[in-house]
């Protein structure tokens, strides 16, 4: 809600409330007021009624001319007097008096009547109902010394309103003349006047007081409103308005204006304290913008991939180098944490340490990029910093490890091909020859004692025994003399079909069953496919061995962004996690029948097609072999 409709609310509340409790208190004192009135002019009444009554009392009644229609009171015993002219005169109570006045009262009175009730009535016209008779209770039940009240109330009757007073009537010594055959005494309760005065003209002249007031308040309100408003609106809403303007601009960036507010008081100084902070901001802004310029370009010109992650391990900004090292895009690498990238489960820490703003620390593991390629990186994370209004940053720094790693591998490599040059240089000198000799002899002994039983048993052992020599010779010369790769573009869904083929008759006398779940679109890579035919064969052979002749072997590709995925799973017993580092290193086998190159051959084979390999295995459950070969080799194809 803005600010001028807040003020105007609370000015038509504020002046609403207060023309309220004036209107109310008003209303009361008229009330208050119509009420003292009419109790005034009831006493009046019931006083003139009294001295009417001691009048006539004092005179013990008096007598007037009997005219024609005029009855005698019955309830005196000798009412009536004939003058010595003849005349006849009856004789006037108190009681008689009051009731012919009060009968007379509904004529003449205008507005107002009474009468006499008591609640030991004689005459059937003084029988009080109900509102005199709580009266005539409530005086009875008065045991004050001085004996004094009224009794009064509104009500509603035949379609008015009006205002029933009682007052006691007690018993004088006047009134024992004719009352004292009764039983009463000075002091009793004879009766009382029952006052009744039309309320109506008084209900006419409160709706139009109530008429009056409400127009006035309704008028008042919106004078006082406007007149408020429009003070309020030159002397705050407006200047306030122009301080939000200014505000708003500084918002967008903008400092080059002036604050036209030049009032002296409490707005004027916040206006001018205002200007004082934006030309701070100004200069603060400058140099924030000055200072993130030189960091985004010491970021940007990183010879690392740099990422600046907050303490919840979100990744708030980083460098393009980054951006290529992950193949994410800048927007959606923002939406990602840090541990989303790294797979901390291959954590190798490296060192710890402390720098002067917080803690660091240095390890090395795998990068996950949007591909899911997994990139040797070494982190390097300085925790501690703050960038404007964000406190408790980490710089992270990435090192892409691919080189080294393969360099490493390479030096690794180059020692194993230099010890089995050595190697094959004596077997084919040393081994060779003698394999040899012993092959013609054996060939000699079958020819004189072929036909011999014992000679029978032992010569097959003994020609297997060779045959396995050769093949072992055979496979230490191939990998001690590697052939370069002779790219070009190579379906590998027809390679994988090729290979099984060469395979197919060892599994046809299995229970393994083939599944192949290909890329429906077919995209070719460069590669050497003679040298994939032997990578794909070993993996198979490894797979059926695994299987033990039962089981699955699932083989299926899809495509990354630049890289061709071939997953090759069985359900074979699975690699003990000890044995899955060495299952590369030459002559490592826990086959009986096996040479231990078969891996290393497929992994010297991979190397020189820079694809990338992993190796998942679980006991009892299988091994998924994992390669991701580039649909592009690289200019320089050397490892």
């Amino acid at each position: 809600m803005r600010l001028t409709t807040r003020v105007i609310l609370i000015i038509v509340l504020s002046v609403t409330t207060i023309i309220s409790i004036i209107f109310y208190v008003l209303m009361q004192r008229f009330e208050k007021q119509m009420q003292e009135d009419l109790l005034i002019r009831a006493r009046s009444i019931y006083k003139n009624i009294l001295i009417v009554r001691k009048w006539v009392s004092r005179y013990n009644g008096v007598y007037v001319l009997k005219l024609p229609g005029v009855k005698s009171n019955p309830y005196l015993p000798h009412p009536d007097l004939v003058t010595t002219s003849g005349d006849t005169l009856t004789l006037k109570n108190p009681a008689l008096v009051t009731r012919e006045l009060s009968e007379l009262s509904g004529y003449m009175g205008g507005n107002f009547s009474f009468h006499m009730a008591s609640l030991k009535y004689i005459n059937p016209a003084n029988k009080p109902d109900a509102f005199e008779t709580s009266a005539l209770i409530y005086f009875e039940r008065d045991t004050s010394r001085v004996k004094q009240g009224e009794f009064y109330r509104v009500e509603r009757y035949d379609e008015h309103t009006i205002f029933r007073y009682v007052a006691p009537l007690y018993t004088e010594e006047s009134c024992l003349t004719c009352h004292s055959a009764q039983g009463y005494k000075v002091g009793d309760l004879r009766g009382g006047i029952s006052i009744l005065v039309d309320m109506d003209r008084y209900q006419q002249a409160k709706r139009a007081n109530i008429a009056f007031l409400l127009s006035s308040a309704f008028f008042t309100i919106i004078f006082l409103s406007i007149l408020i408003f429009v003070a309020l609106q030159g002397s705050v809403i407006r200047p306030l308005r122009k301080i939000e303007a200014a505000a708003r601009k500084i918002q967008e960036g903008e400092y080059q204006f002036q604050l036209d507010v030049k009032q002296r008081d409490e707005i004027g100084n916040l206006a001018r304290t205002f200007e004082v902070m934006r030309d701070r901001i100004q200069q603060y802004t400058r140099k924030l913008e000055d200072s993130e310029k030189k960091y985004r370009s010491l970021i940007e010109h990183s010879l690392e991939a740099v990422a600046i992650v907050d303490p919840r391990g979100a990744i708030i900004d980083c460098n393009s180098k980054l951006l290529h090292l992950t193949g994410y895009q800048s927007d959606a690498i923002k939406h990602l944490r840090l541990e989303d990238l790294l797979d901390l489960g291959h954590r190798k820490q490296m060192e710890k340490g402390s720098v002067s703003q917080g803690d660091s620390e240095r390890f090395e593991t795998l990068l996950v990029t949007r591909d899911k390629l997994q990139i040797p990186v070494e982190i390097y994370r300085i925790r501690g910093f703050s960038l404007g209004s964000k406190t408790n940053l980490s710089f992270v720094y990435v090192r892409d490890l691919t080189e080294r790693k393969k360099l490493e591998q390479y030096t690794i490599q180059t020692e194993k091909m230099f010890a089995l040059g050595q190697l094959s240089s004596g077997i084919a000198h040393e081994i060779r020859n003698p394999l040899f000799a012993l092959n013609n002899n054996i060939e000699y002994l079958k020819e004189k004692f072929g036909d011999q039983p014992d000679f029978q048993e032992v010569y097959q052992e003994l020609q297997n025994g060779v045959v396995r020599i050769q093949n072992i010779v055979s496979a230490i010369l191939d990998y001690a003399r590697p052939h370069q790769p002779e790219f070009k573009p190579v379906d590998v869904h027809s390679v994988v079909h090729k290979s099984l083929m060469l395979v197919q008759k060892q599994f046809e006398k299995s229970r393994i069953r083939i599944v192949t779940a290909f890329a429906a679109r077919s995209r070719q890579v460069q590669a050497d496919p003679h040298q994939l035919e032997q990578v794909f064969i070993n993996l198979f052979l490894n797979a059926f061995q695994a299987m033990d002749g039962a089981g699955e072997l699932r083989i299926t590709t899809r495509h990354l962004r630049h890289h061709l995925e071939i997953r090759i799973e069985d359900s074979g017993k699975g690699i003990p996690p000890e044995d899955l580092t060495r299952i590369f290193d030459p002559f490592y086998s826990k086959s009986p029948n096996g040479t231990g190159l078969g891996l290393a051959i497929v992994q010297r084979i991979l190397d020189q097609h820079h694809a990338r390999y992993r190796v998942e295995s679980q006991l009892g459950l299988g091994t998924i072999f994992v390669i991701a070969l580039p649909y592009k080799q690289r200019r320089n194809h050397a490892v």
